[in-house]
């Protein structure tokens, strides 16, 4: 099979597909870039997601050069579905929707141009895109509340693990000389989106039972409230001890223990994977 000949056959309708695409889905992309840039946002990480999708693909490109090329009509079925939901999403004013149908939409034209076993062979760099996707803002506030309350109580259980006193009424922490105020920053959305997005990738790469990598990514979850309630544990203690406007949200130390977290969350992330791929080992 000559692969440069199939590819310069589909040219024309890749080149089509990927105009119509931008064009398409252009408000879309002006929606995804405001919610990067939002100052408290969740998905900073938003503009490396594509990127290391695409990575994932090219890392497998003798693979997938193996395979032969065809089309799938299903693949145009598809693609109007997802310009289908996009219309009705625009109209609707629901960016999520709209957004989620980028990677049907994506998907659609991988069928089309190129089959179902090279889409089989990207298929994970495709479902990855999910994670520069903003969850919309009535999901996220129905889950920070509670991820922030068991945090909170993770955190009030290291304080009294050490022997400090307090009272506490919601997230309000009584000390015998101060009081603290757990904020919306602390909710560890931040962390766990990442750890979800860190997470799959690294099960990517794993050779491991299914199971196994099922649980690695539940247990990603209650790592994240453990992570996030050490991080207010000391972020109370620098209040108590330093004053609150140290541990303030406008401060060093209060930006470089979330960066704290995120590396820890990432070095037992790594320990776990290690020992998953070990155990597979003859």
């Amino acid at each position: 099979m000559k692969i440069k000949a199939d590819l310069r056959e589909y040219l024309v309708p890749g080149f089509l597909l990927l105009i119509a695409f931008v064009a398409v889905y252009y408000r879309t992309f002006l929606w995804l870039n405001y919610k990067f840039l939002l100052p408290e946002s969740y998905y900073s990480h938003g503009y490396l997601i594509p990127i290391v999708s695409v990575y994932l693909i090219y890392i497998r490109r003798t693979d997938l050069r193996n395979i032969p090329l065809t089309s799938d009509p299903m693949g145009l079925i598809l693609i109007t579905a997802s310009l289908l939901l996009h219309v009705l999403a625009v109209l609707a004013h629901v960016n999520f929707v709209s957004a989620v149908s980028i990677i049907s939409y994506a998907t659609g034209c991988s069928l089309f141009l190129f089959g179902r076993a090279v889409t089989k062979g990207i298929a994970f760099p495709l479902f990855f895109l999910i994670f520069m996707l903003p969850i919309p803002d009535s999901f996220i506030d129905f889950i920070a509340l509670p991820l922030k309350s068991m945090a909170t109580t993770c955190a009030l259980g290291i304080i009294d693990f050490m022997g400090i006193p307090y009272m506490r009424e919601g997230f309000r922490i009584h000390f015998a000389d101060s009081s603290f105020l757990v904020g919306t920053p602390c909710n560890g959305m931040r962390s766990l989106i990442s750890f979800l997005a860190l997470g799959s990738l690294l099960v990517y790469f794993v050779s491991a039972s299914w199971w196994k990598r099922s649980l690695f990514l539940v247990a990603i979850l209650p790592l994240s409230i453990l992570l996030n309630g050490l991080r207010i544990a000391t972020l109370l203690l620098i209040a108590k001890y330093f004053g609150q406007q140290a541990a303030s949200p406008e401060s060093y130390l209060h930006d470089g223990s979330g960066l704290v977290v995120f590396v820890l969350g990432l070095l037992v992330m790594i320990l776990f994977i290690r020992n998953m791929h070990e155990a597979k080992k003859p």
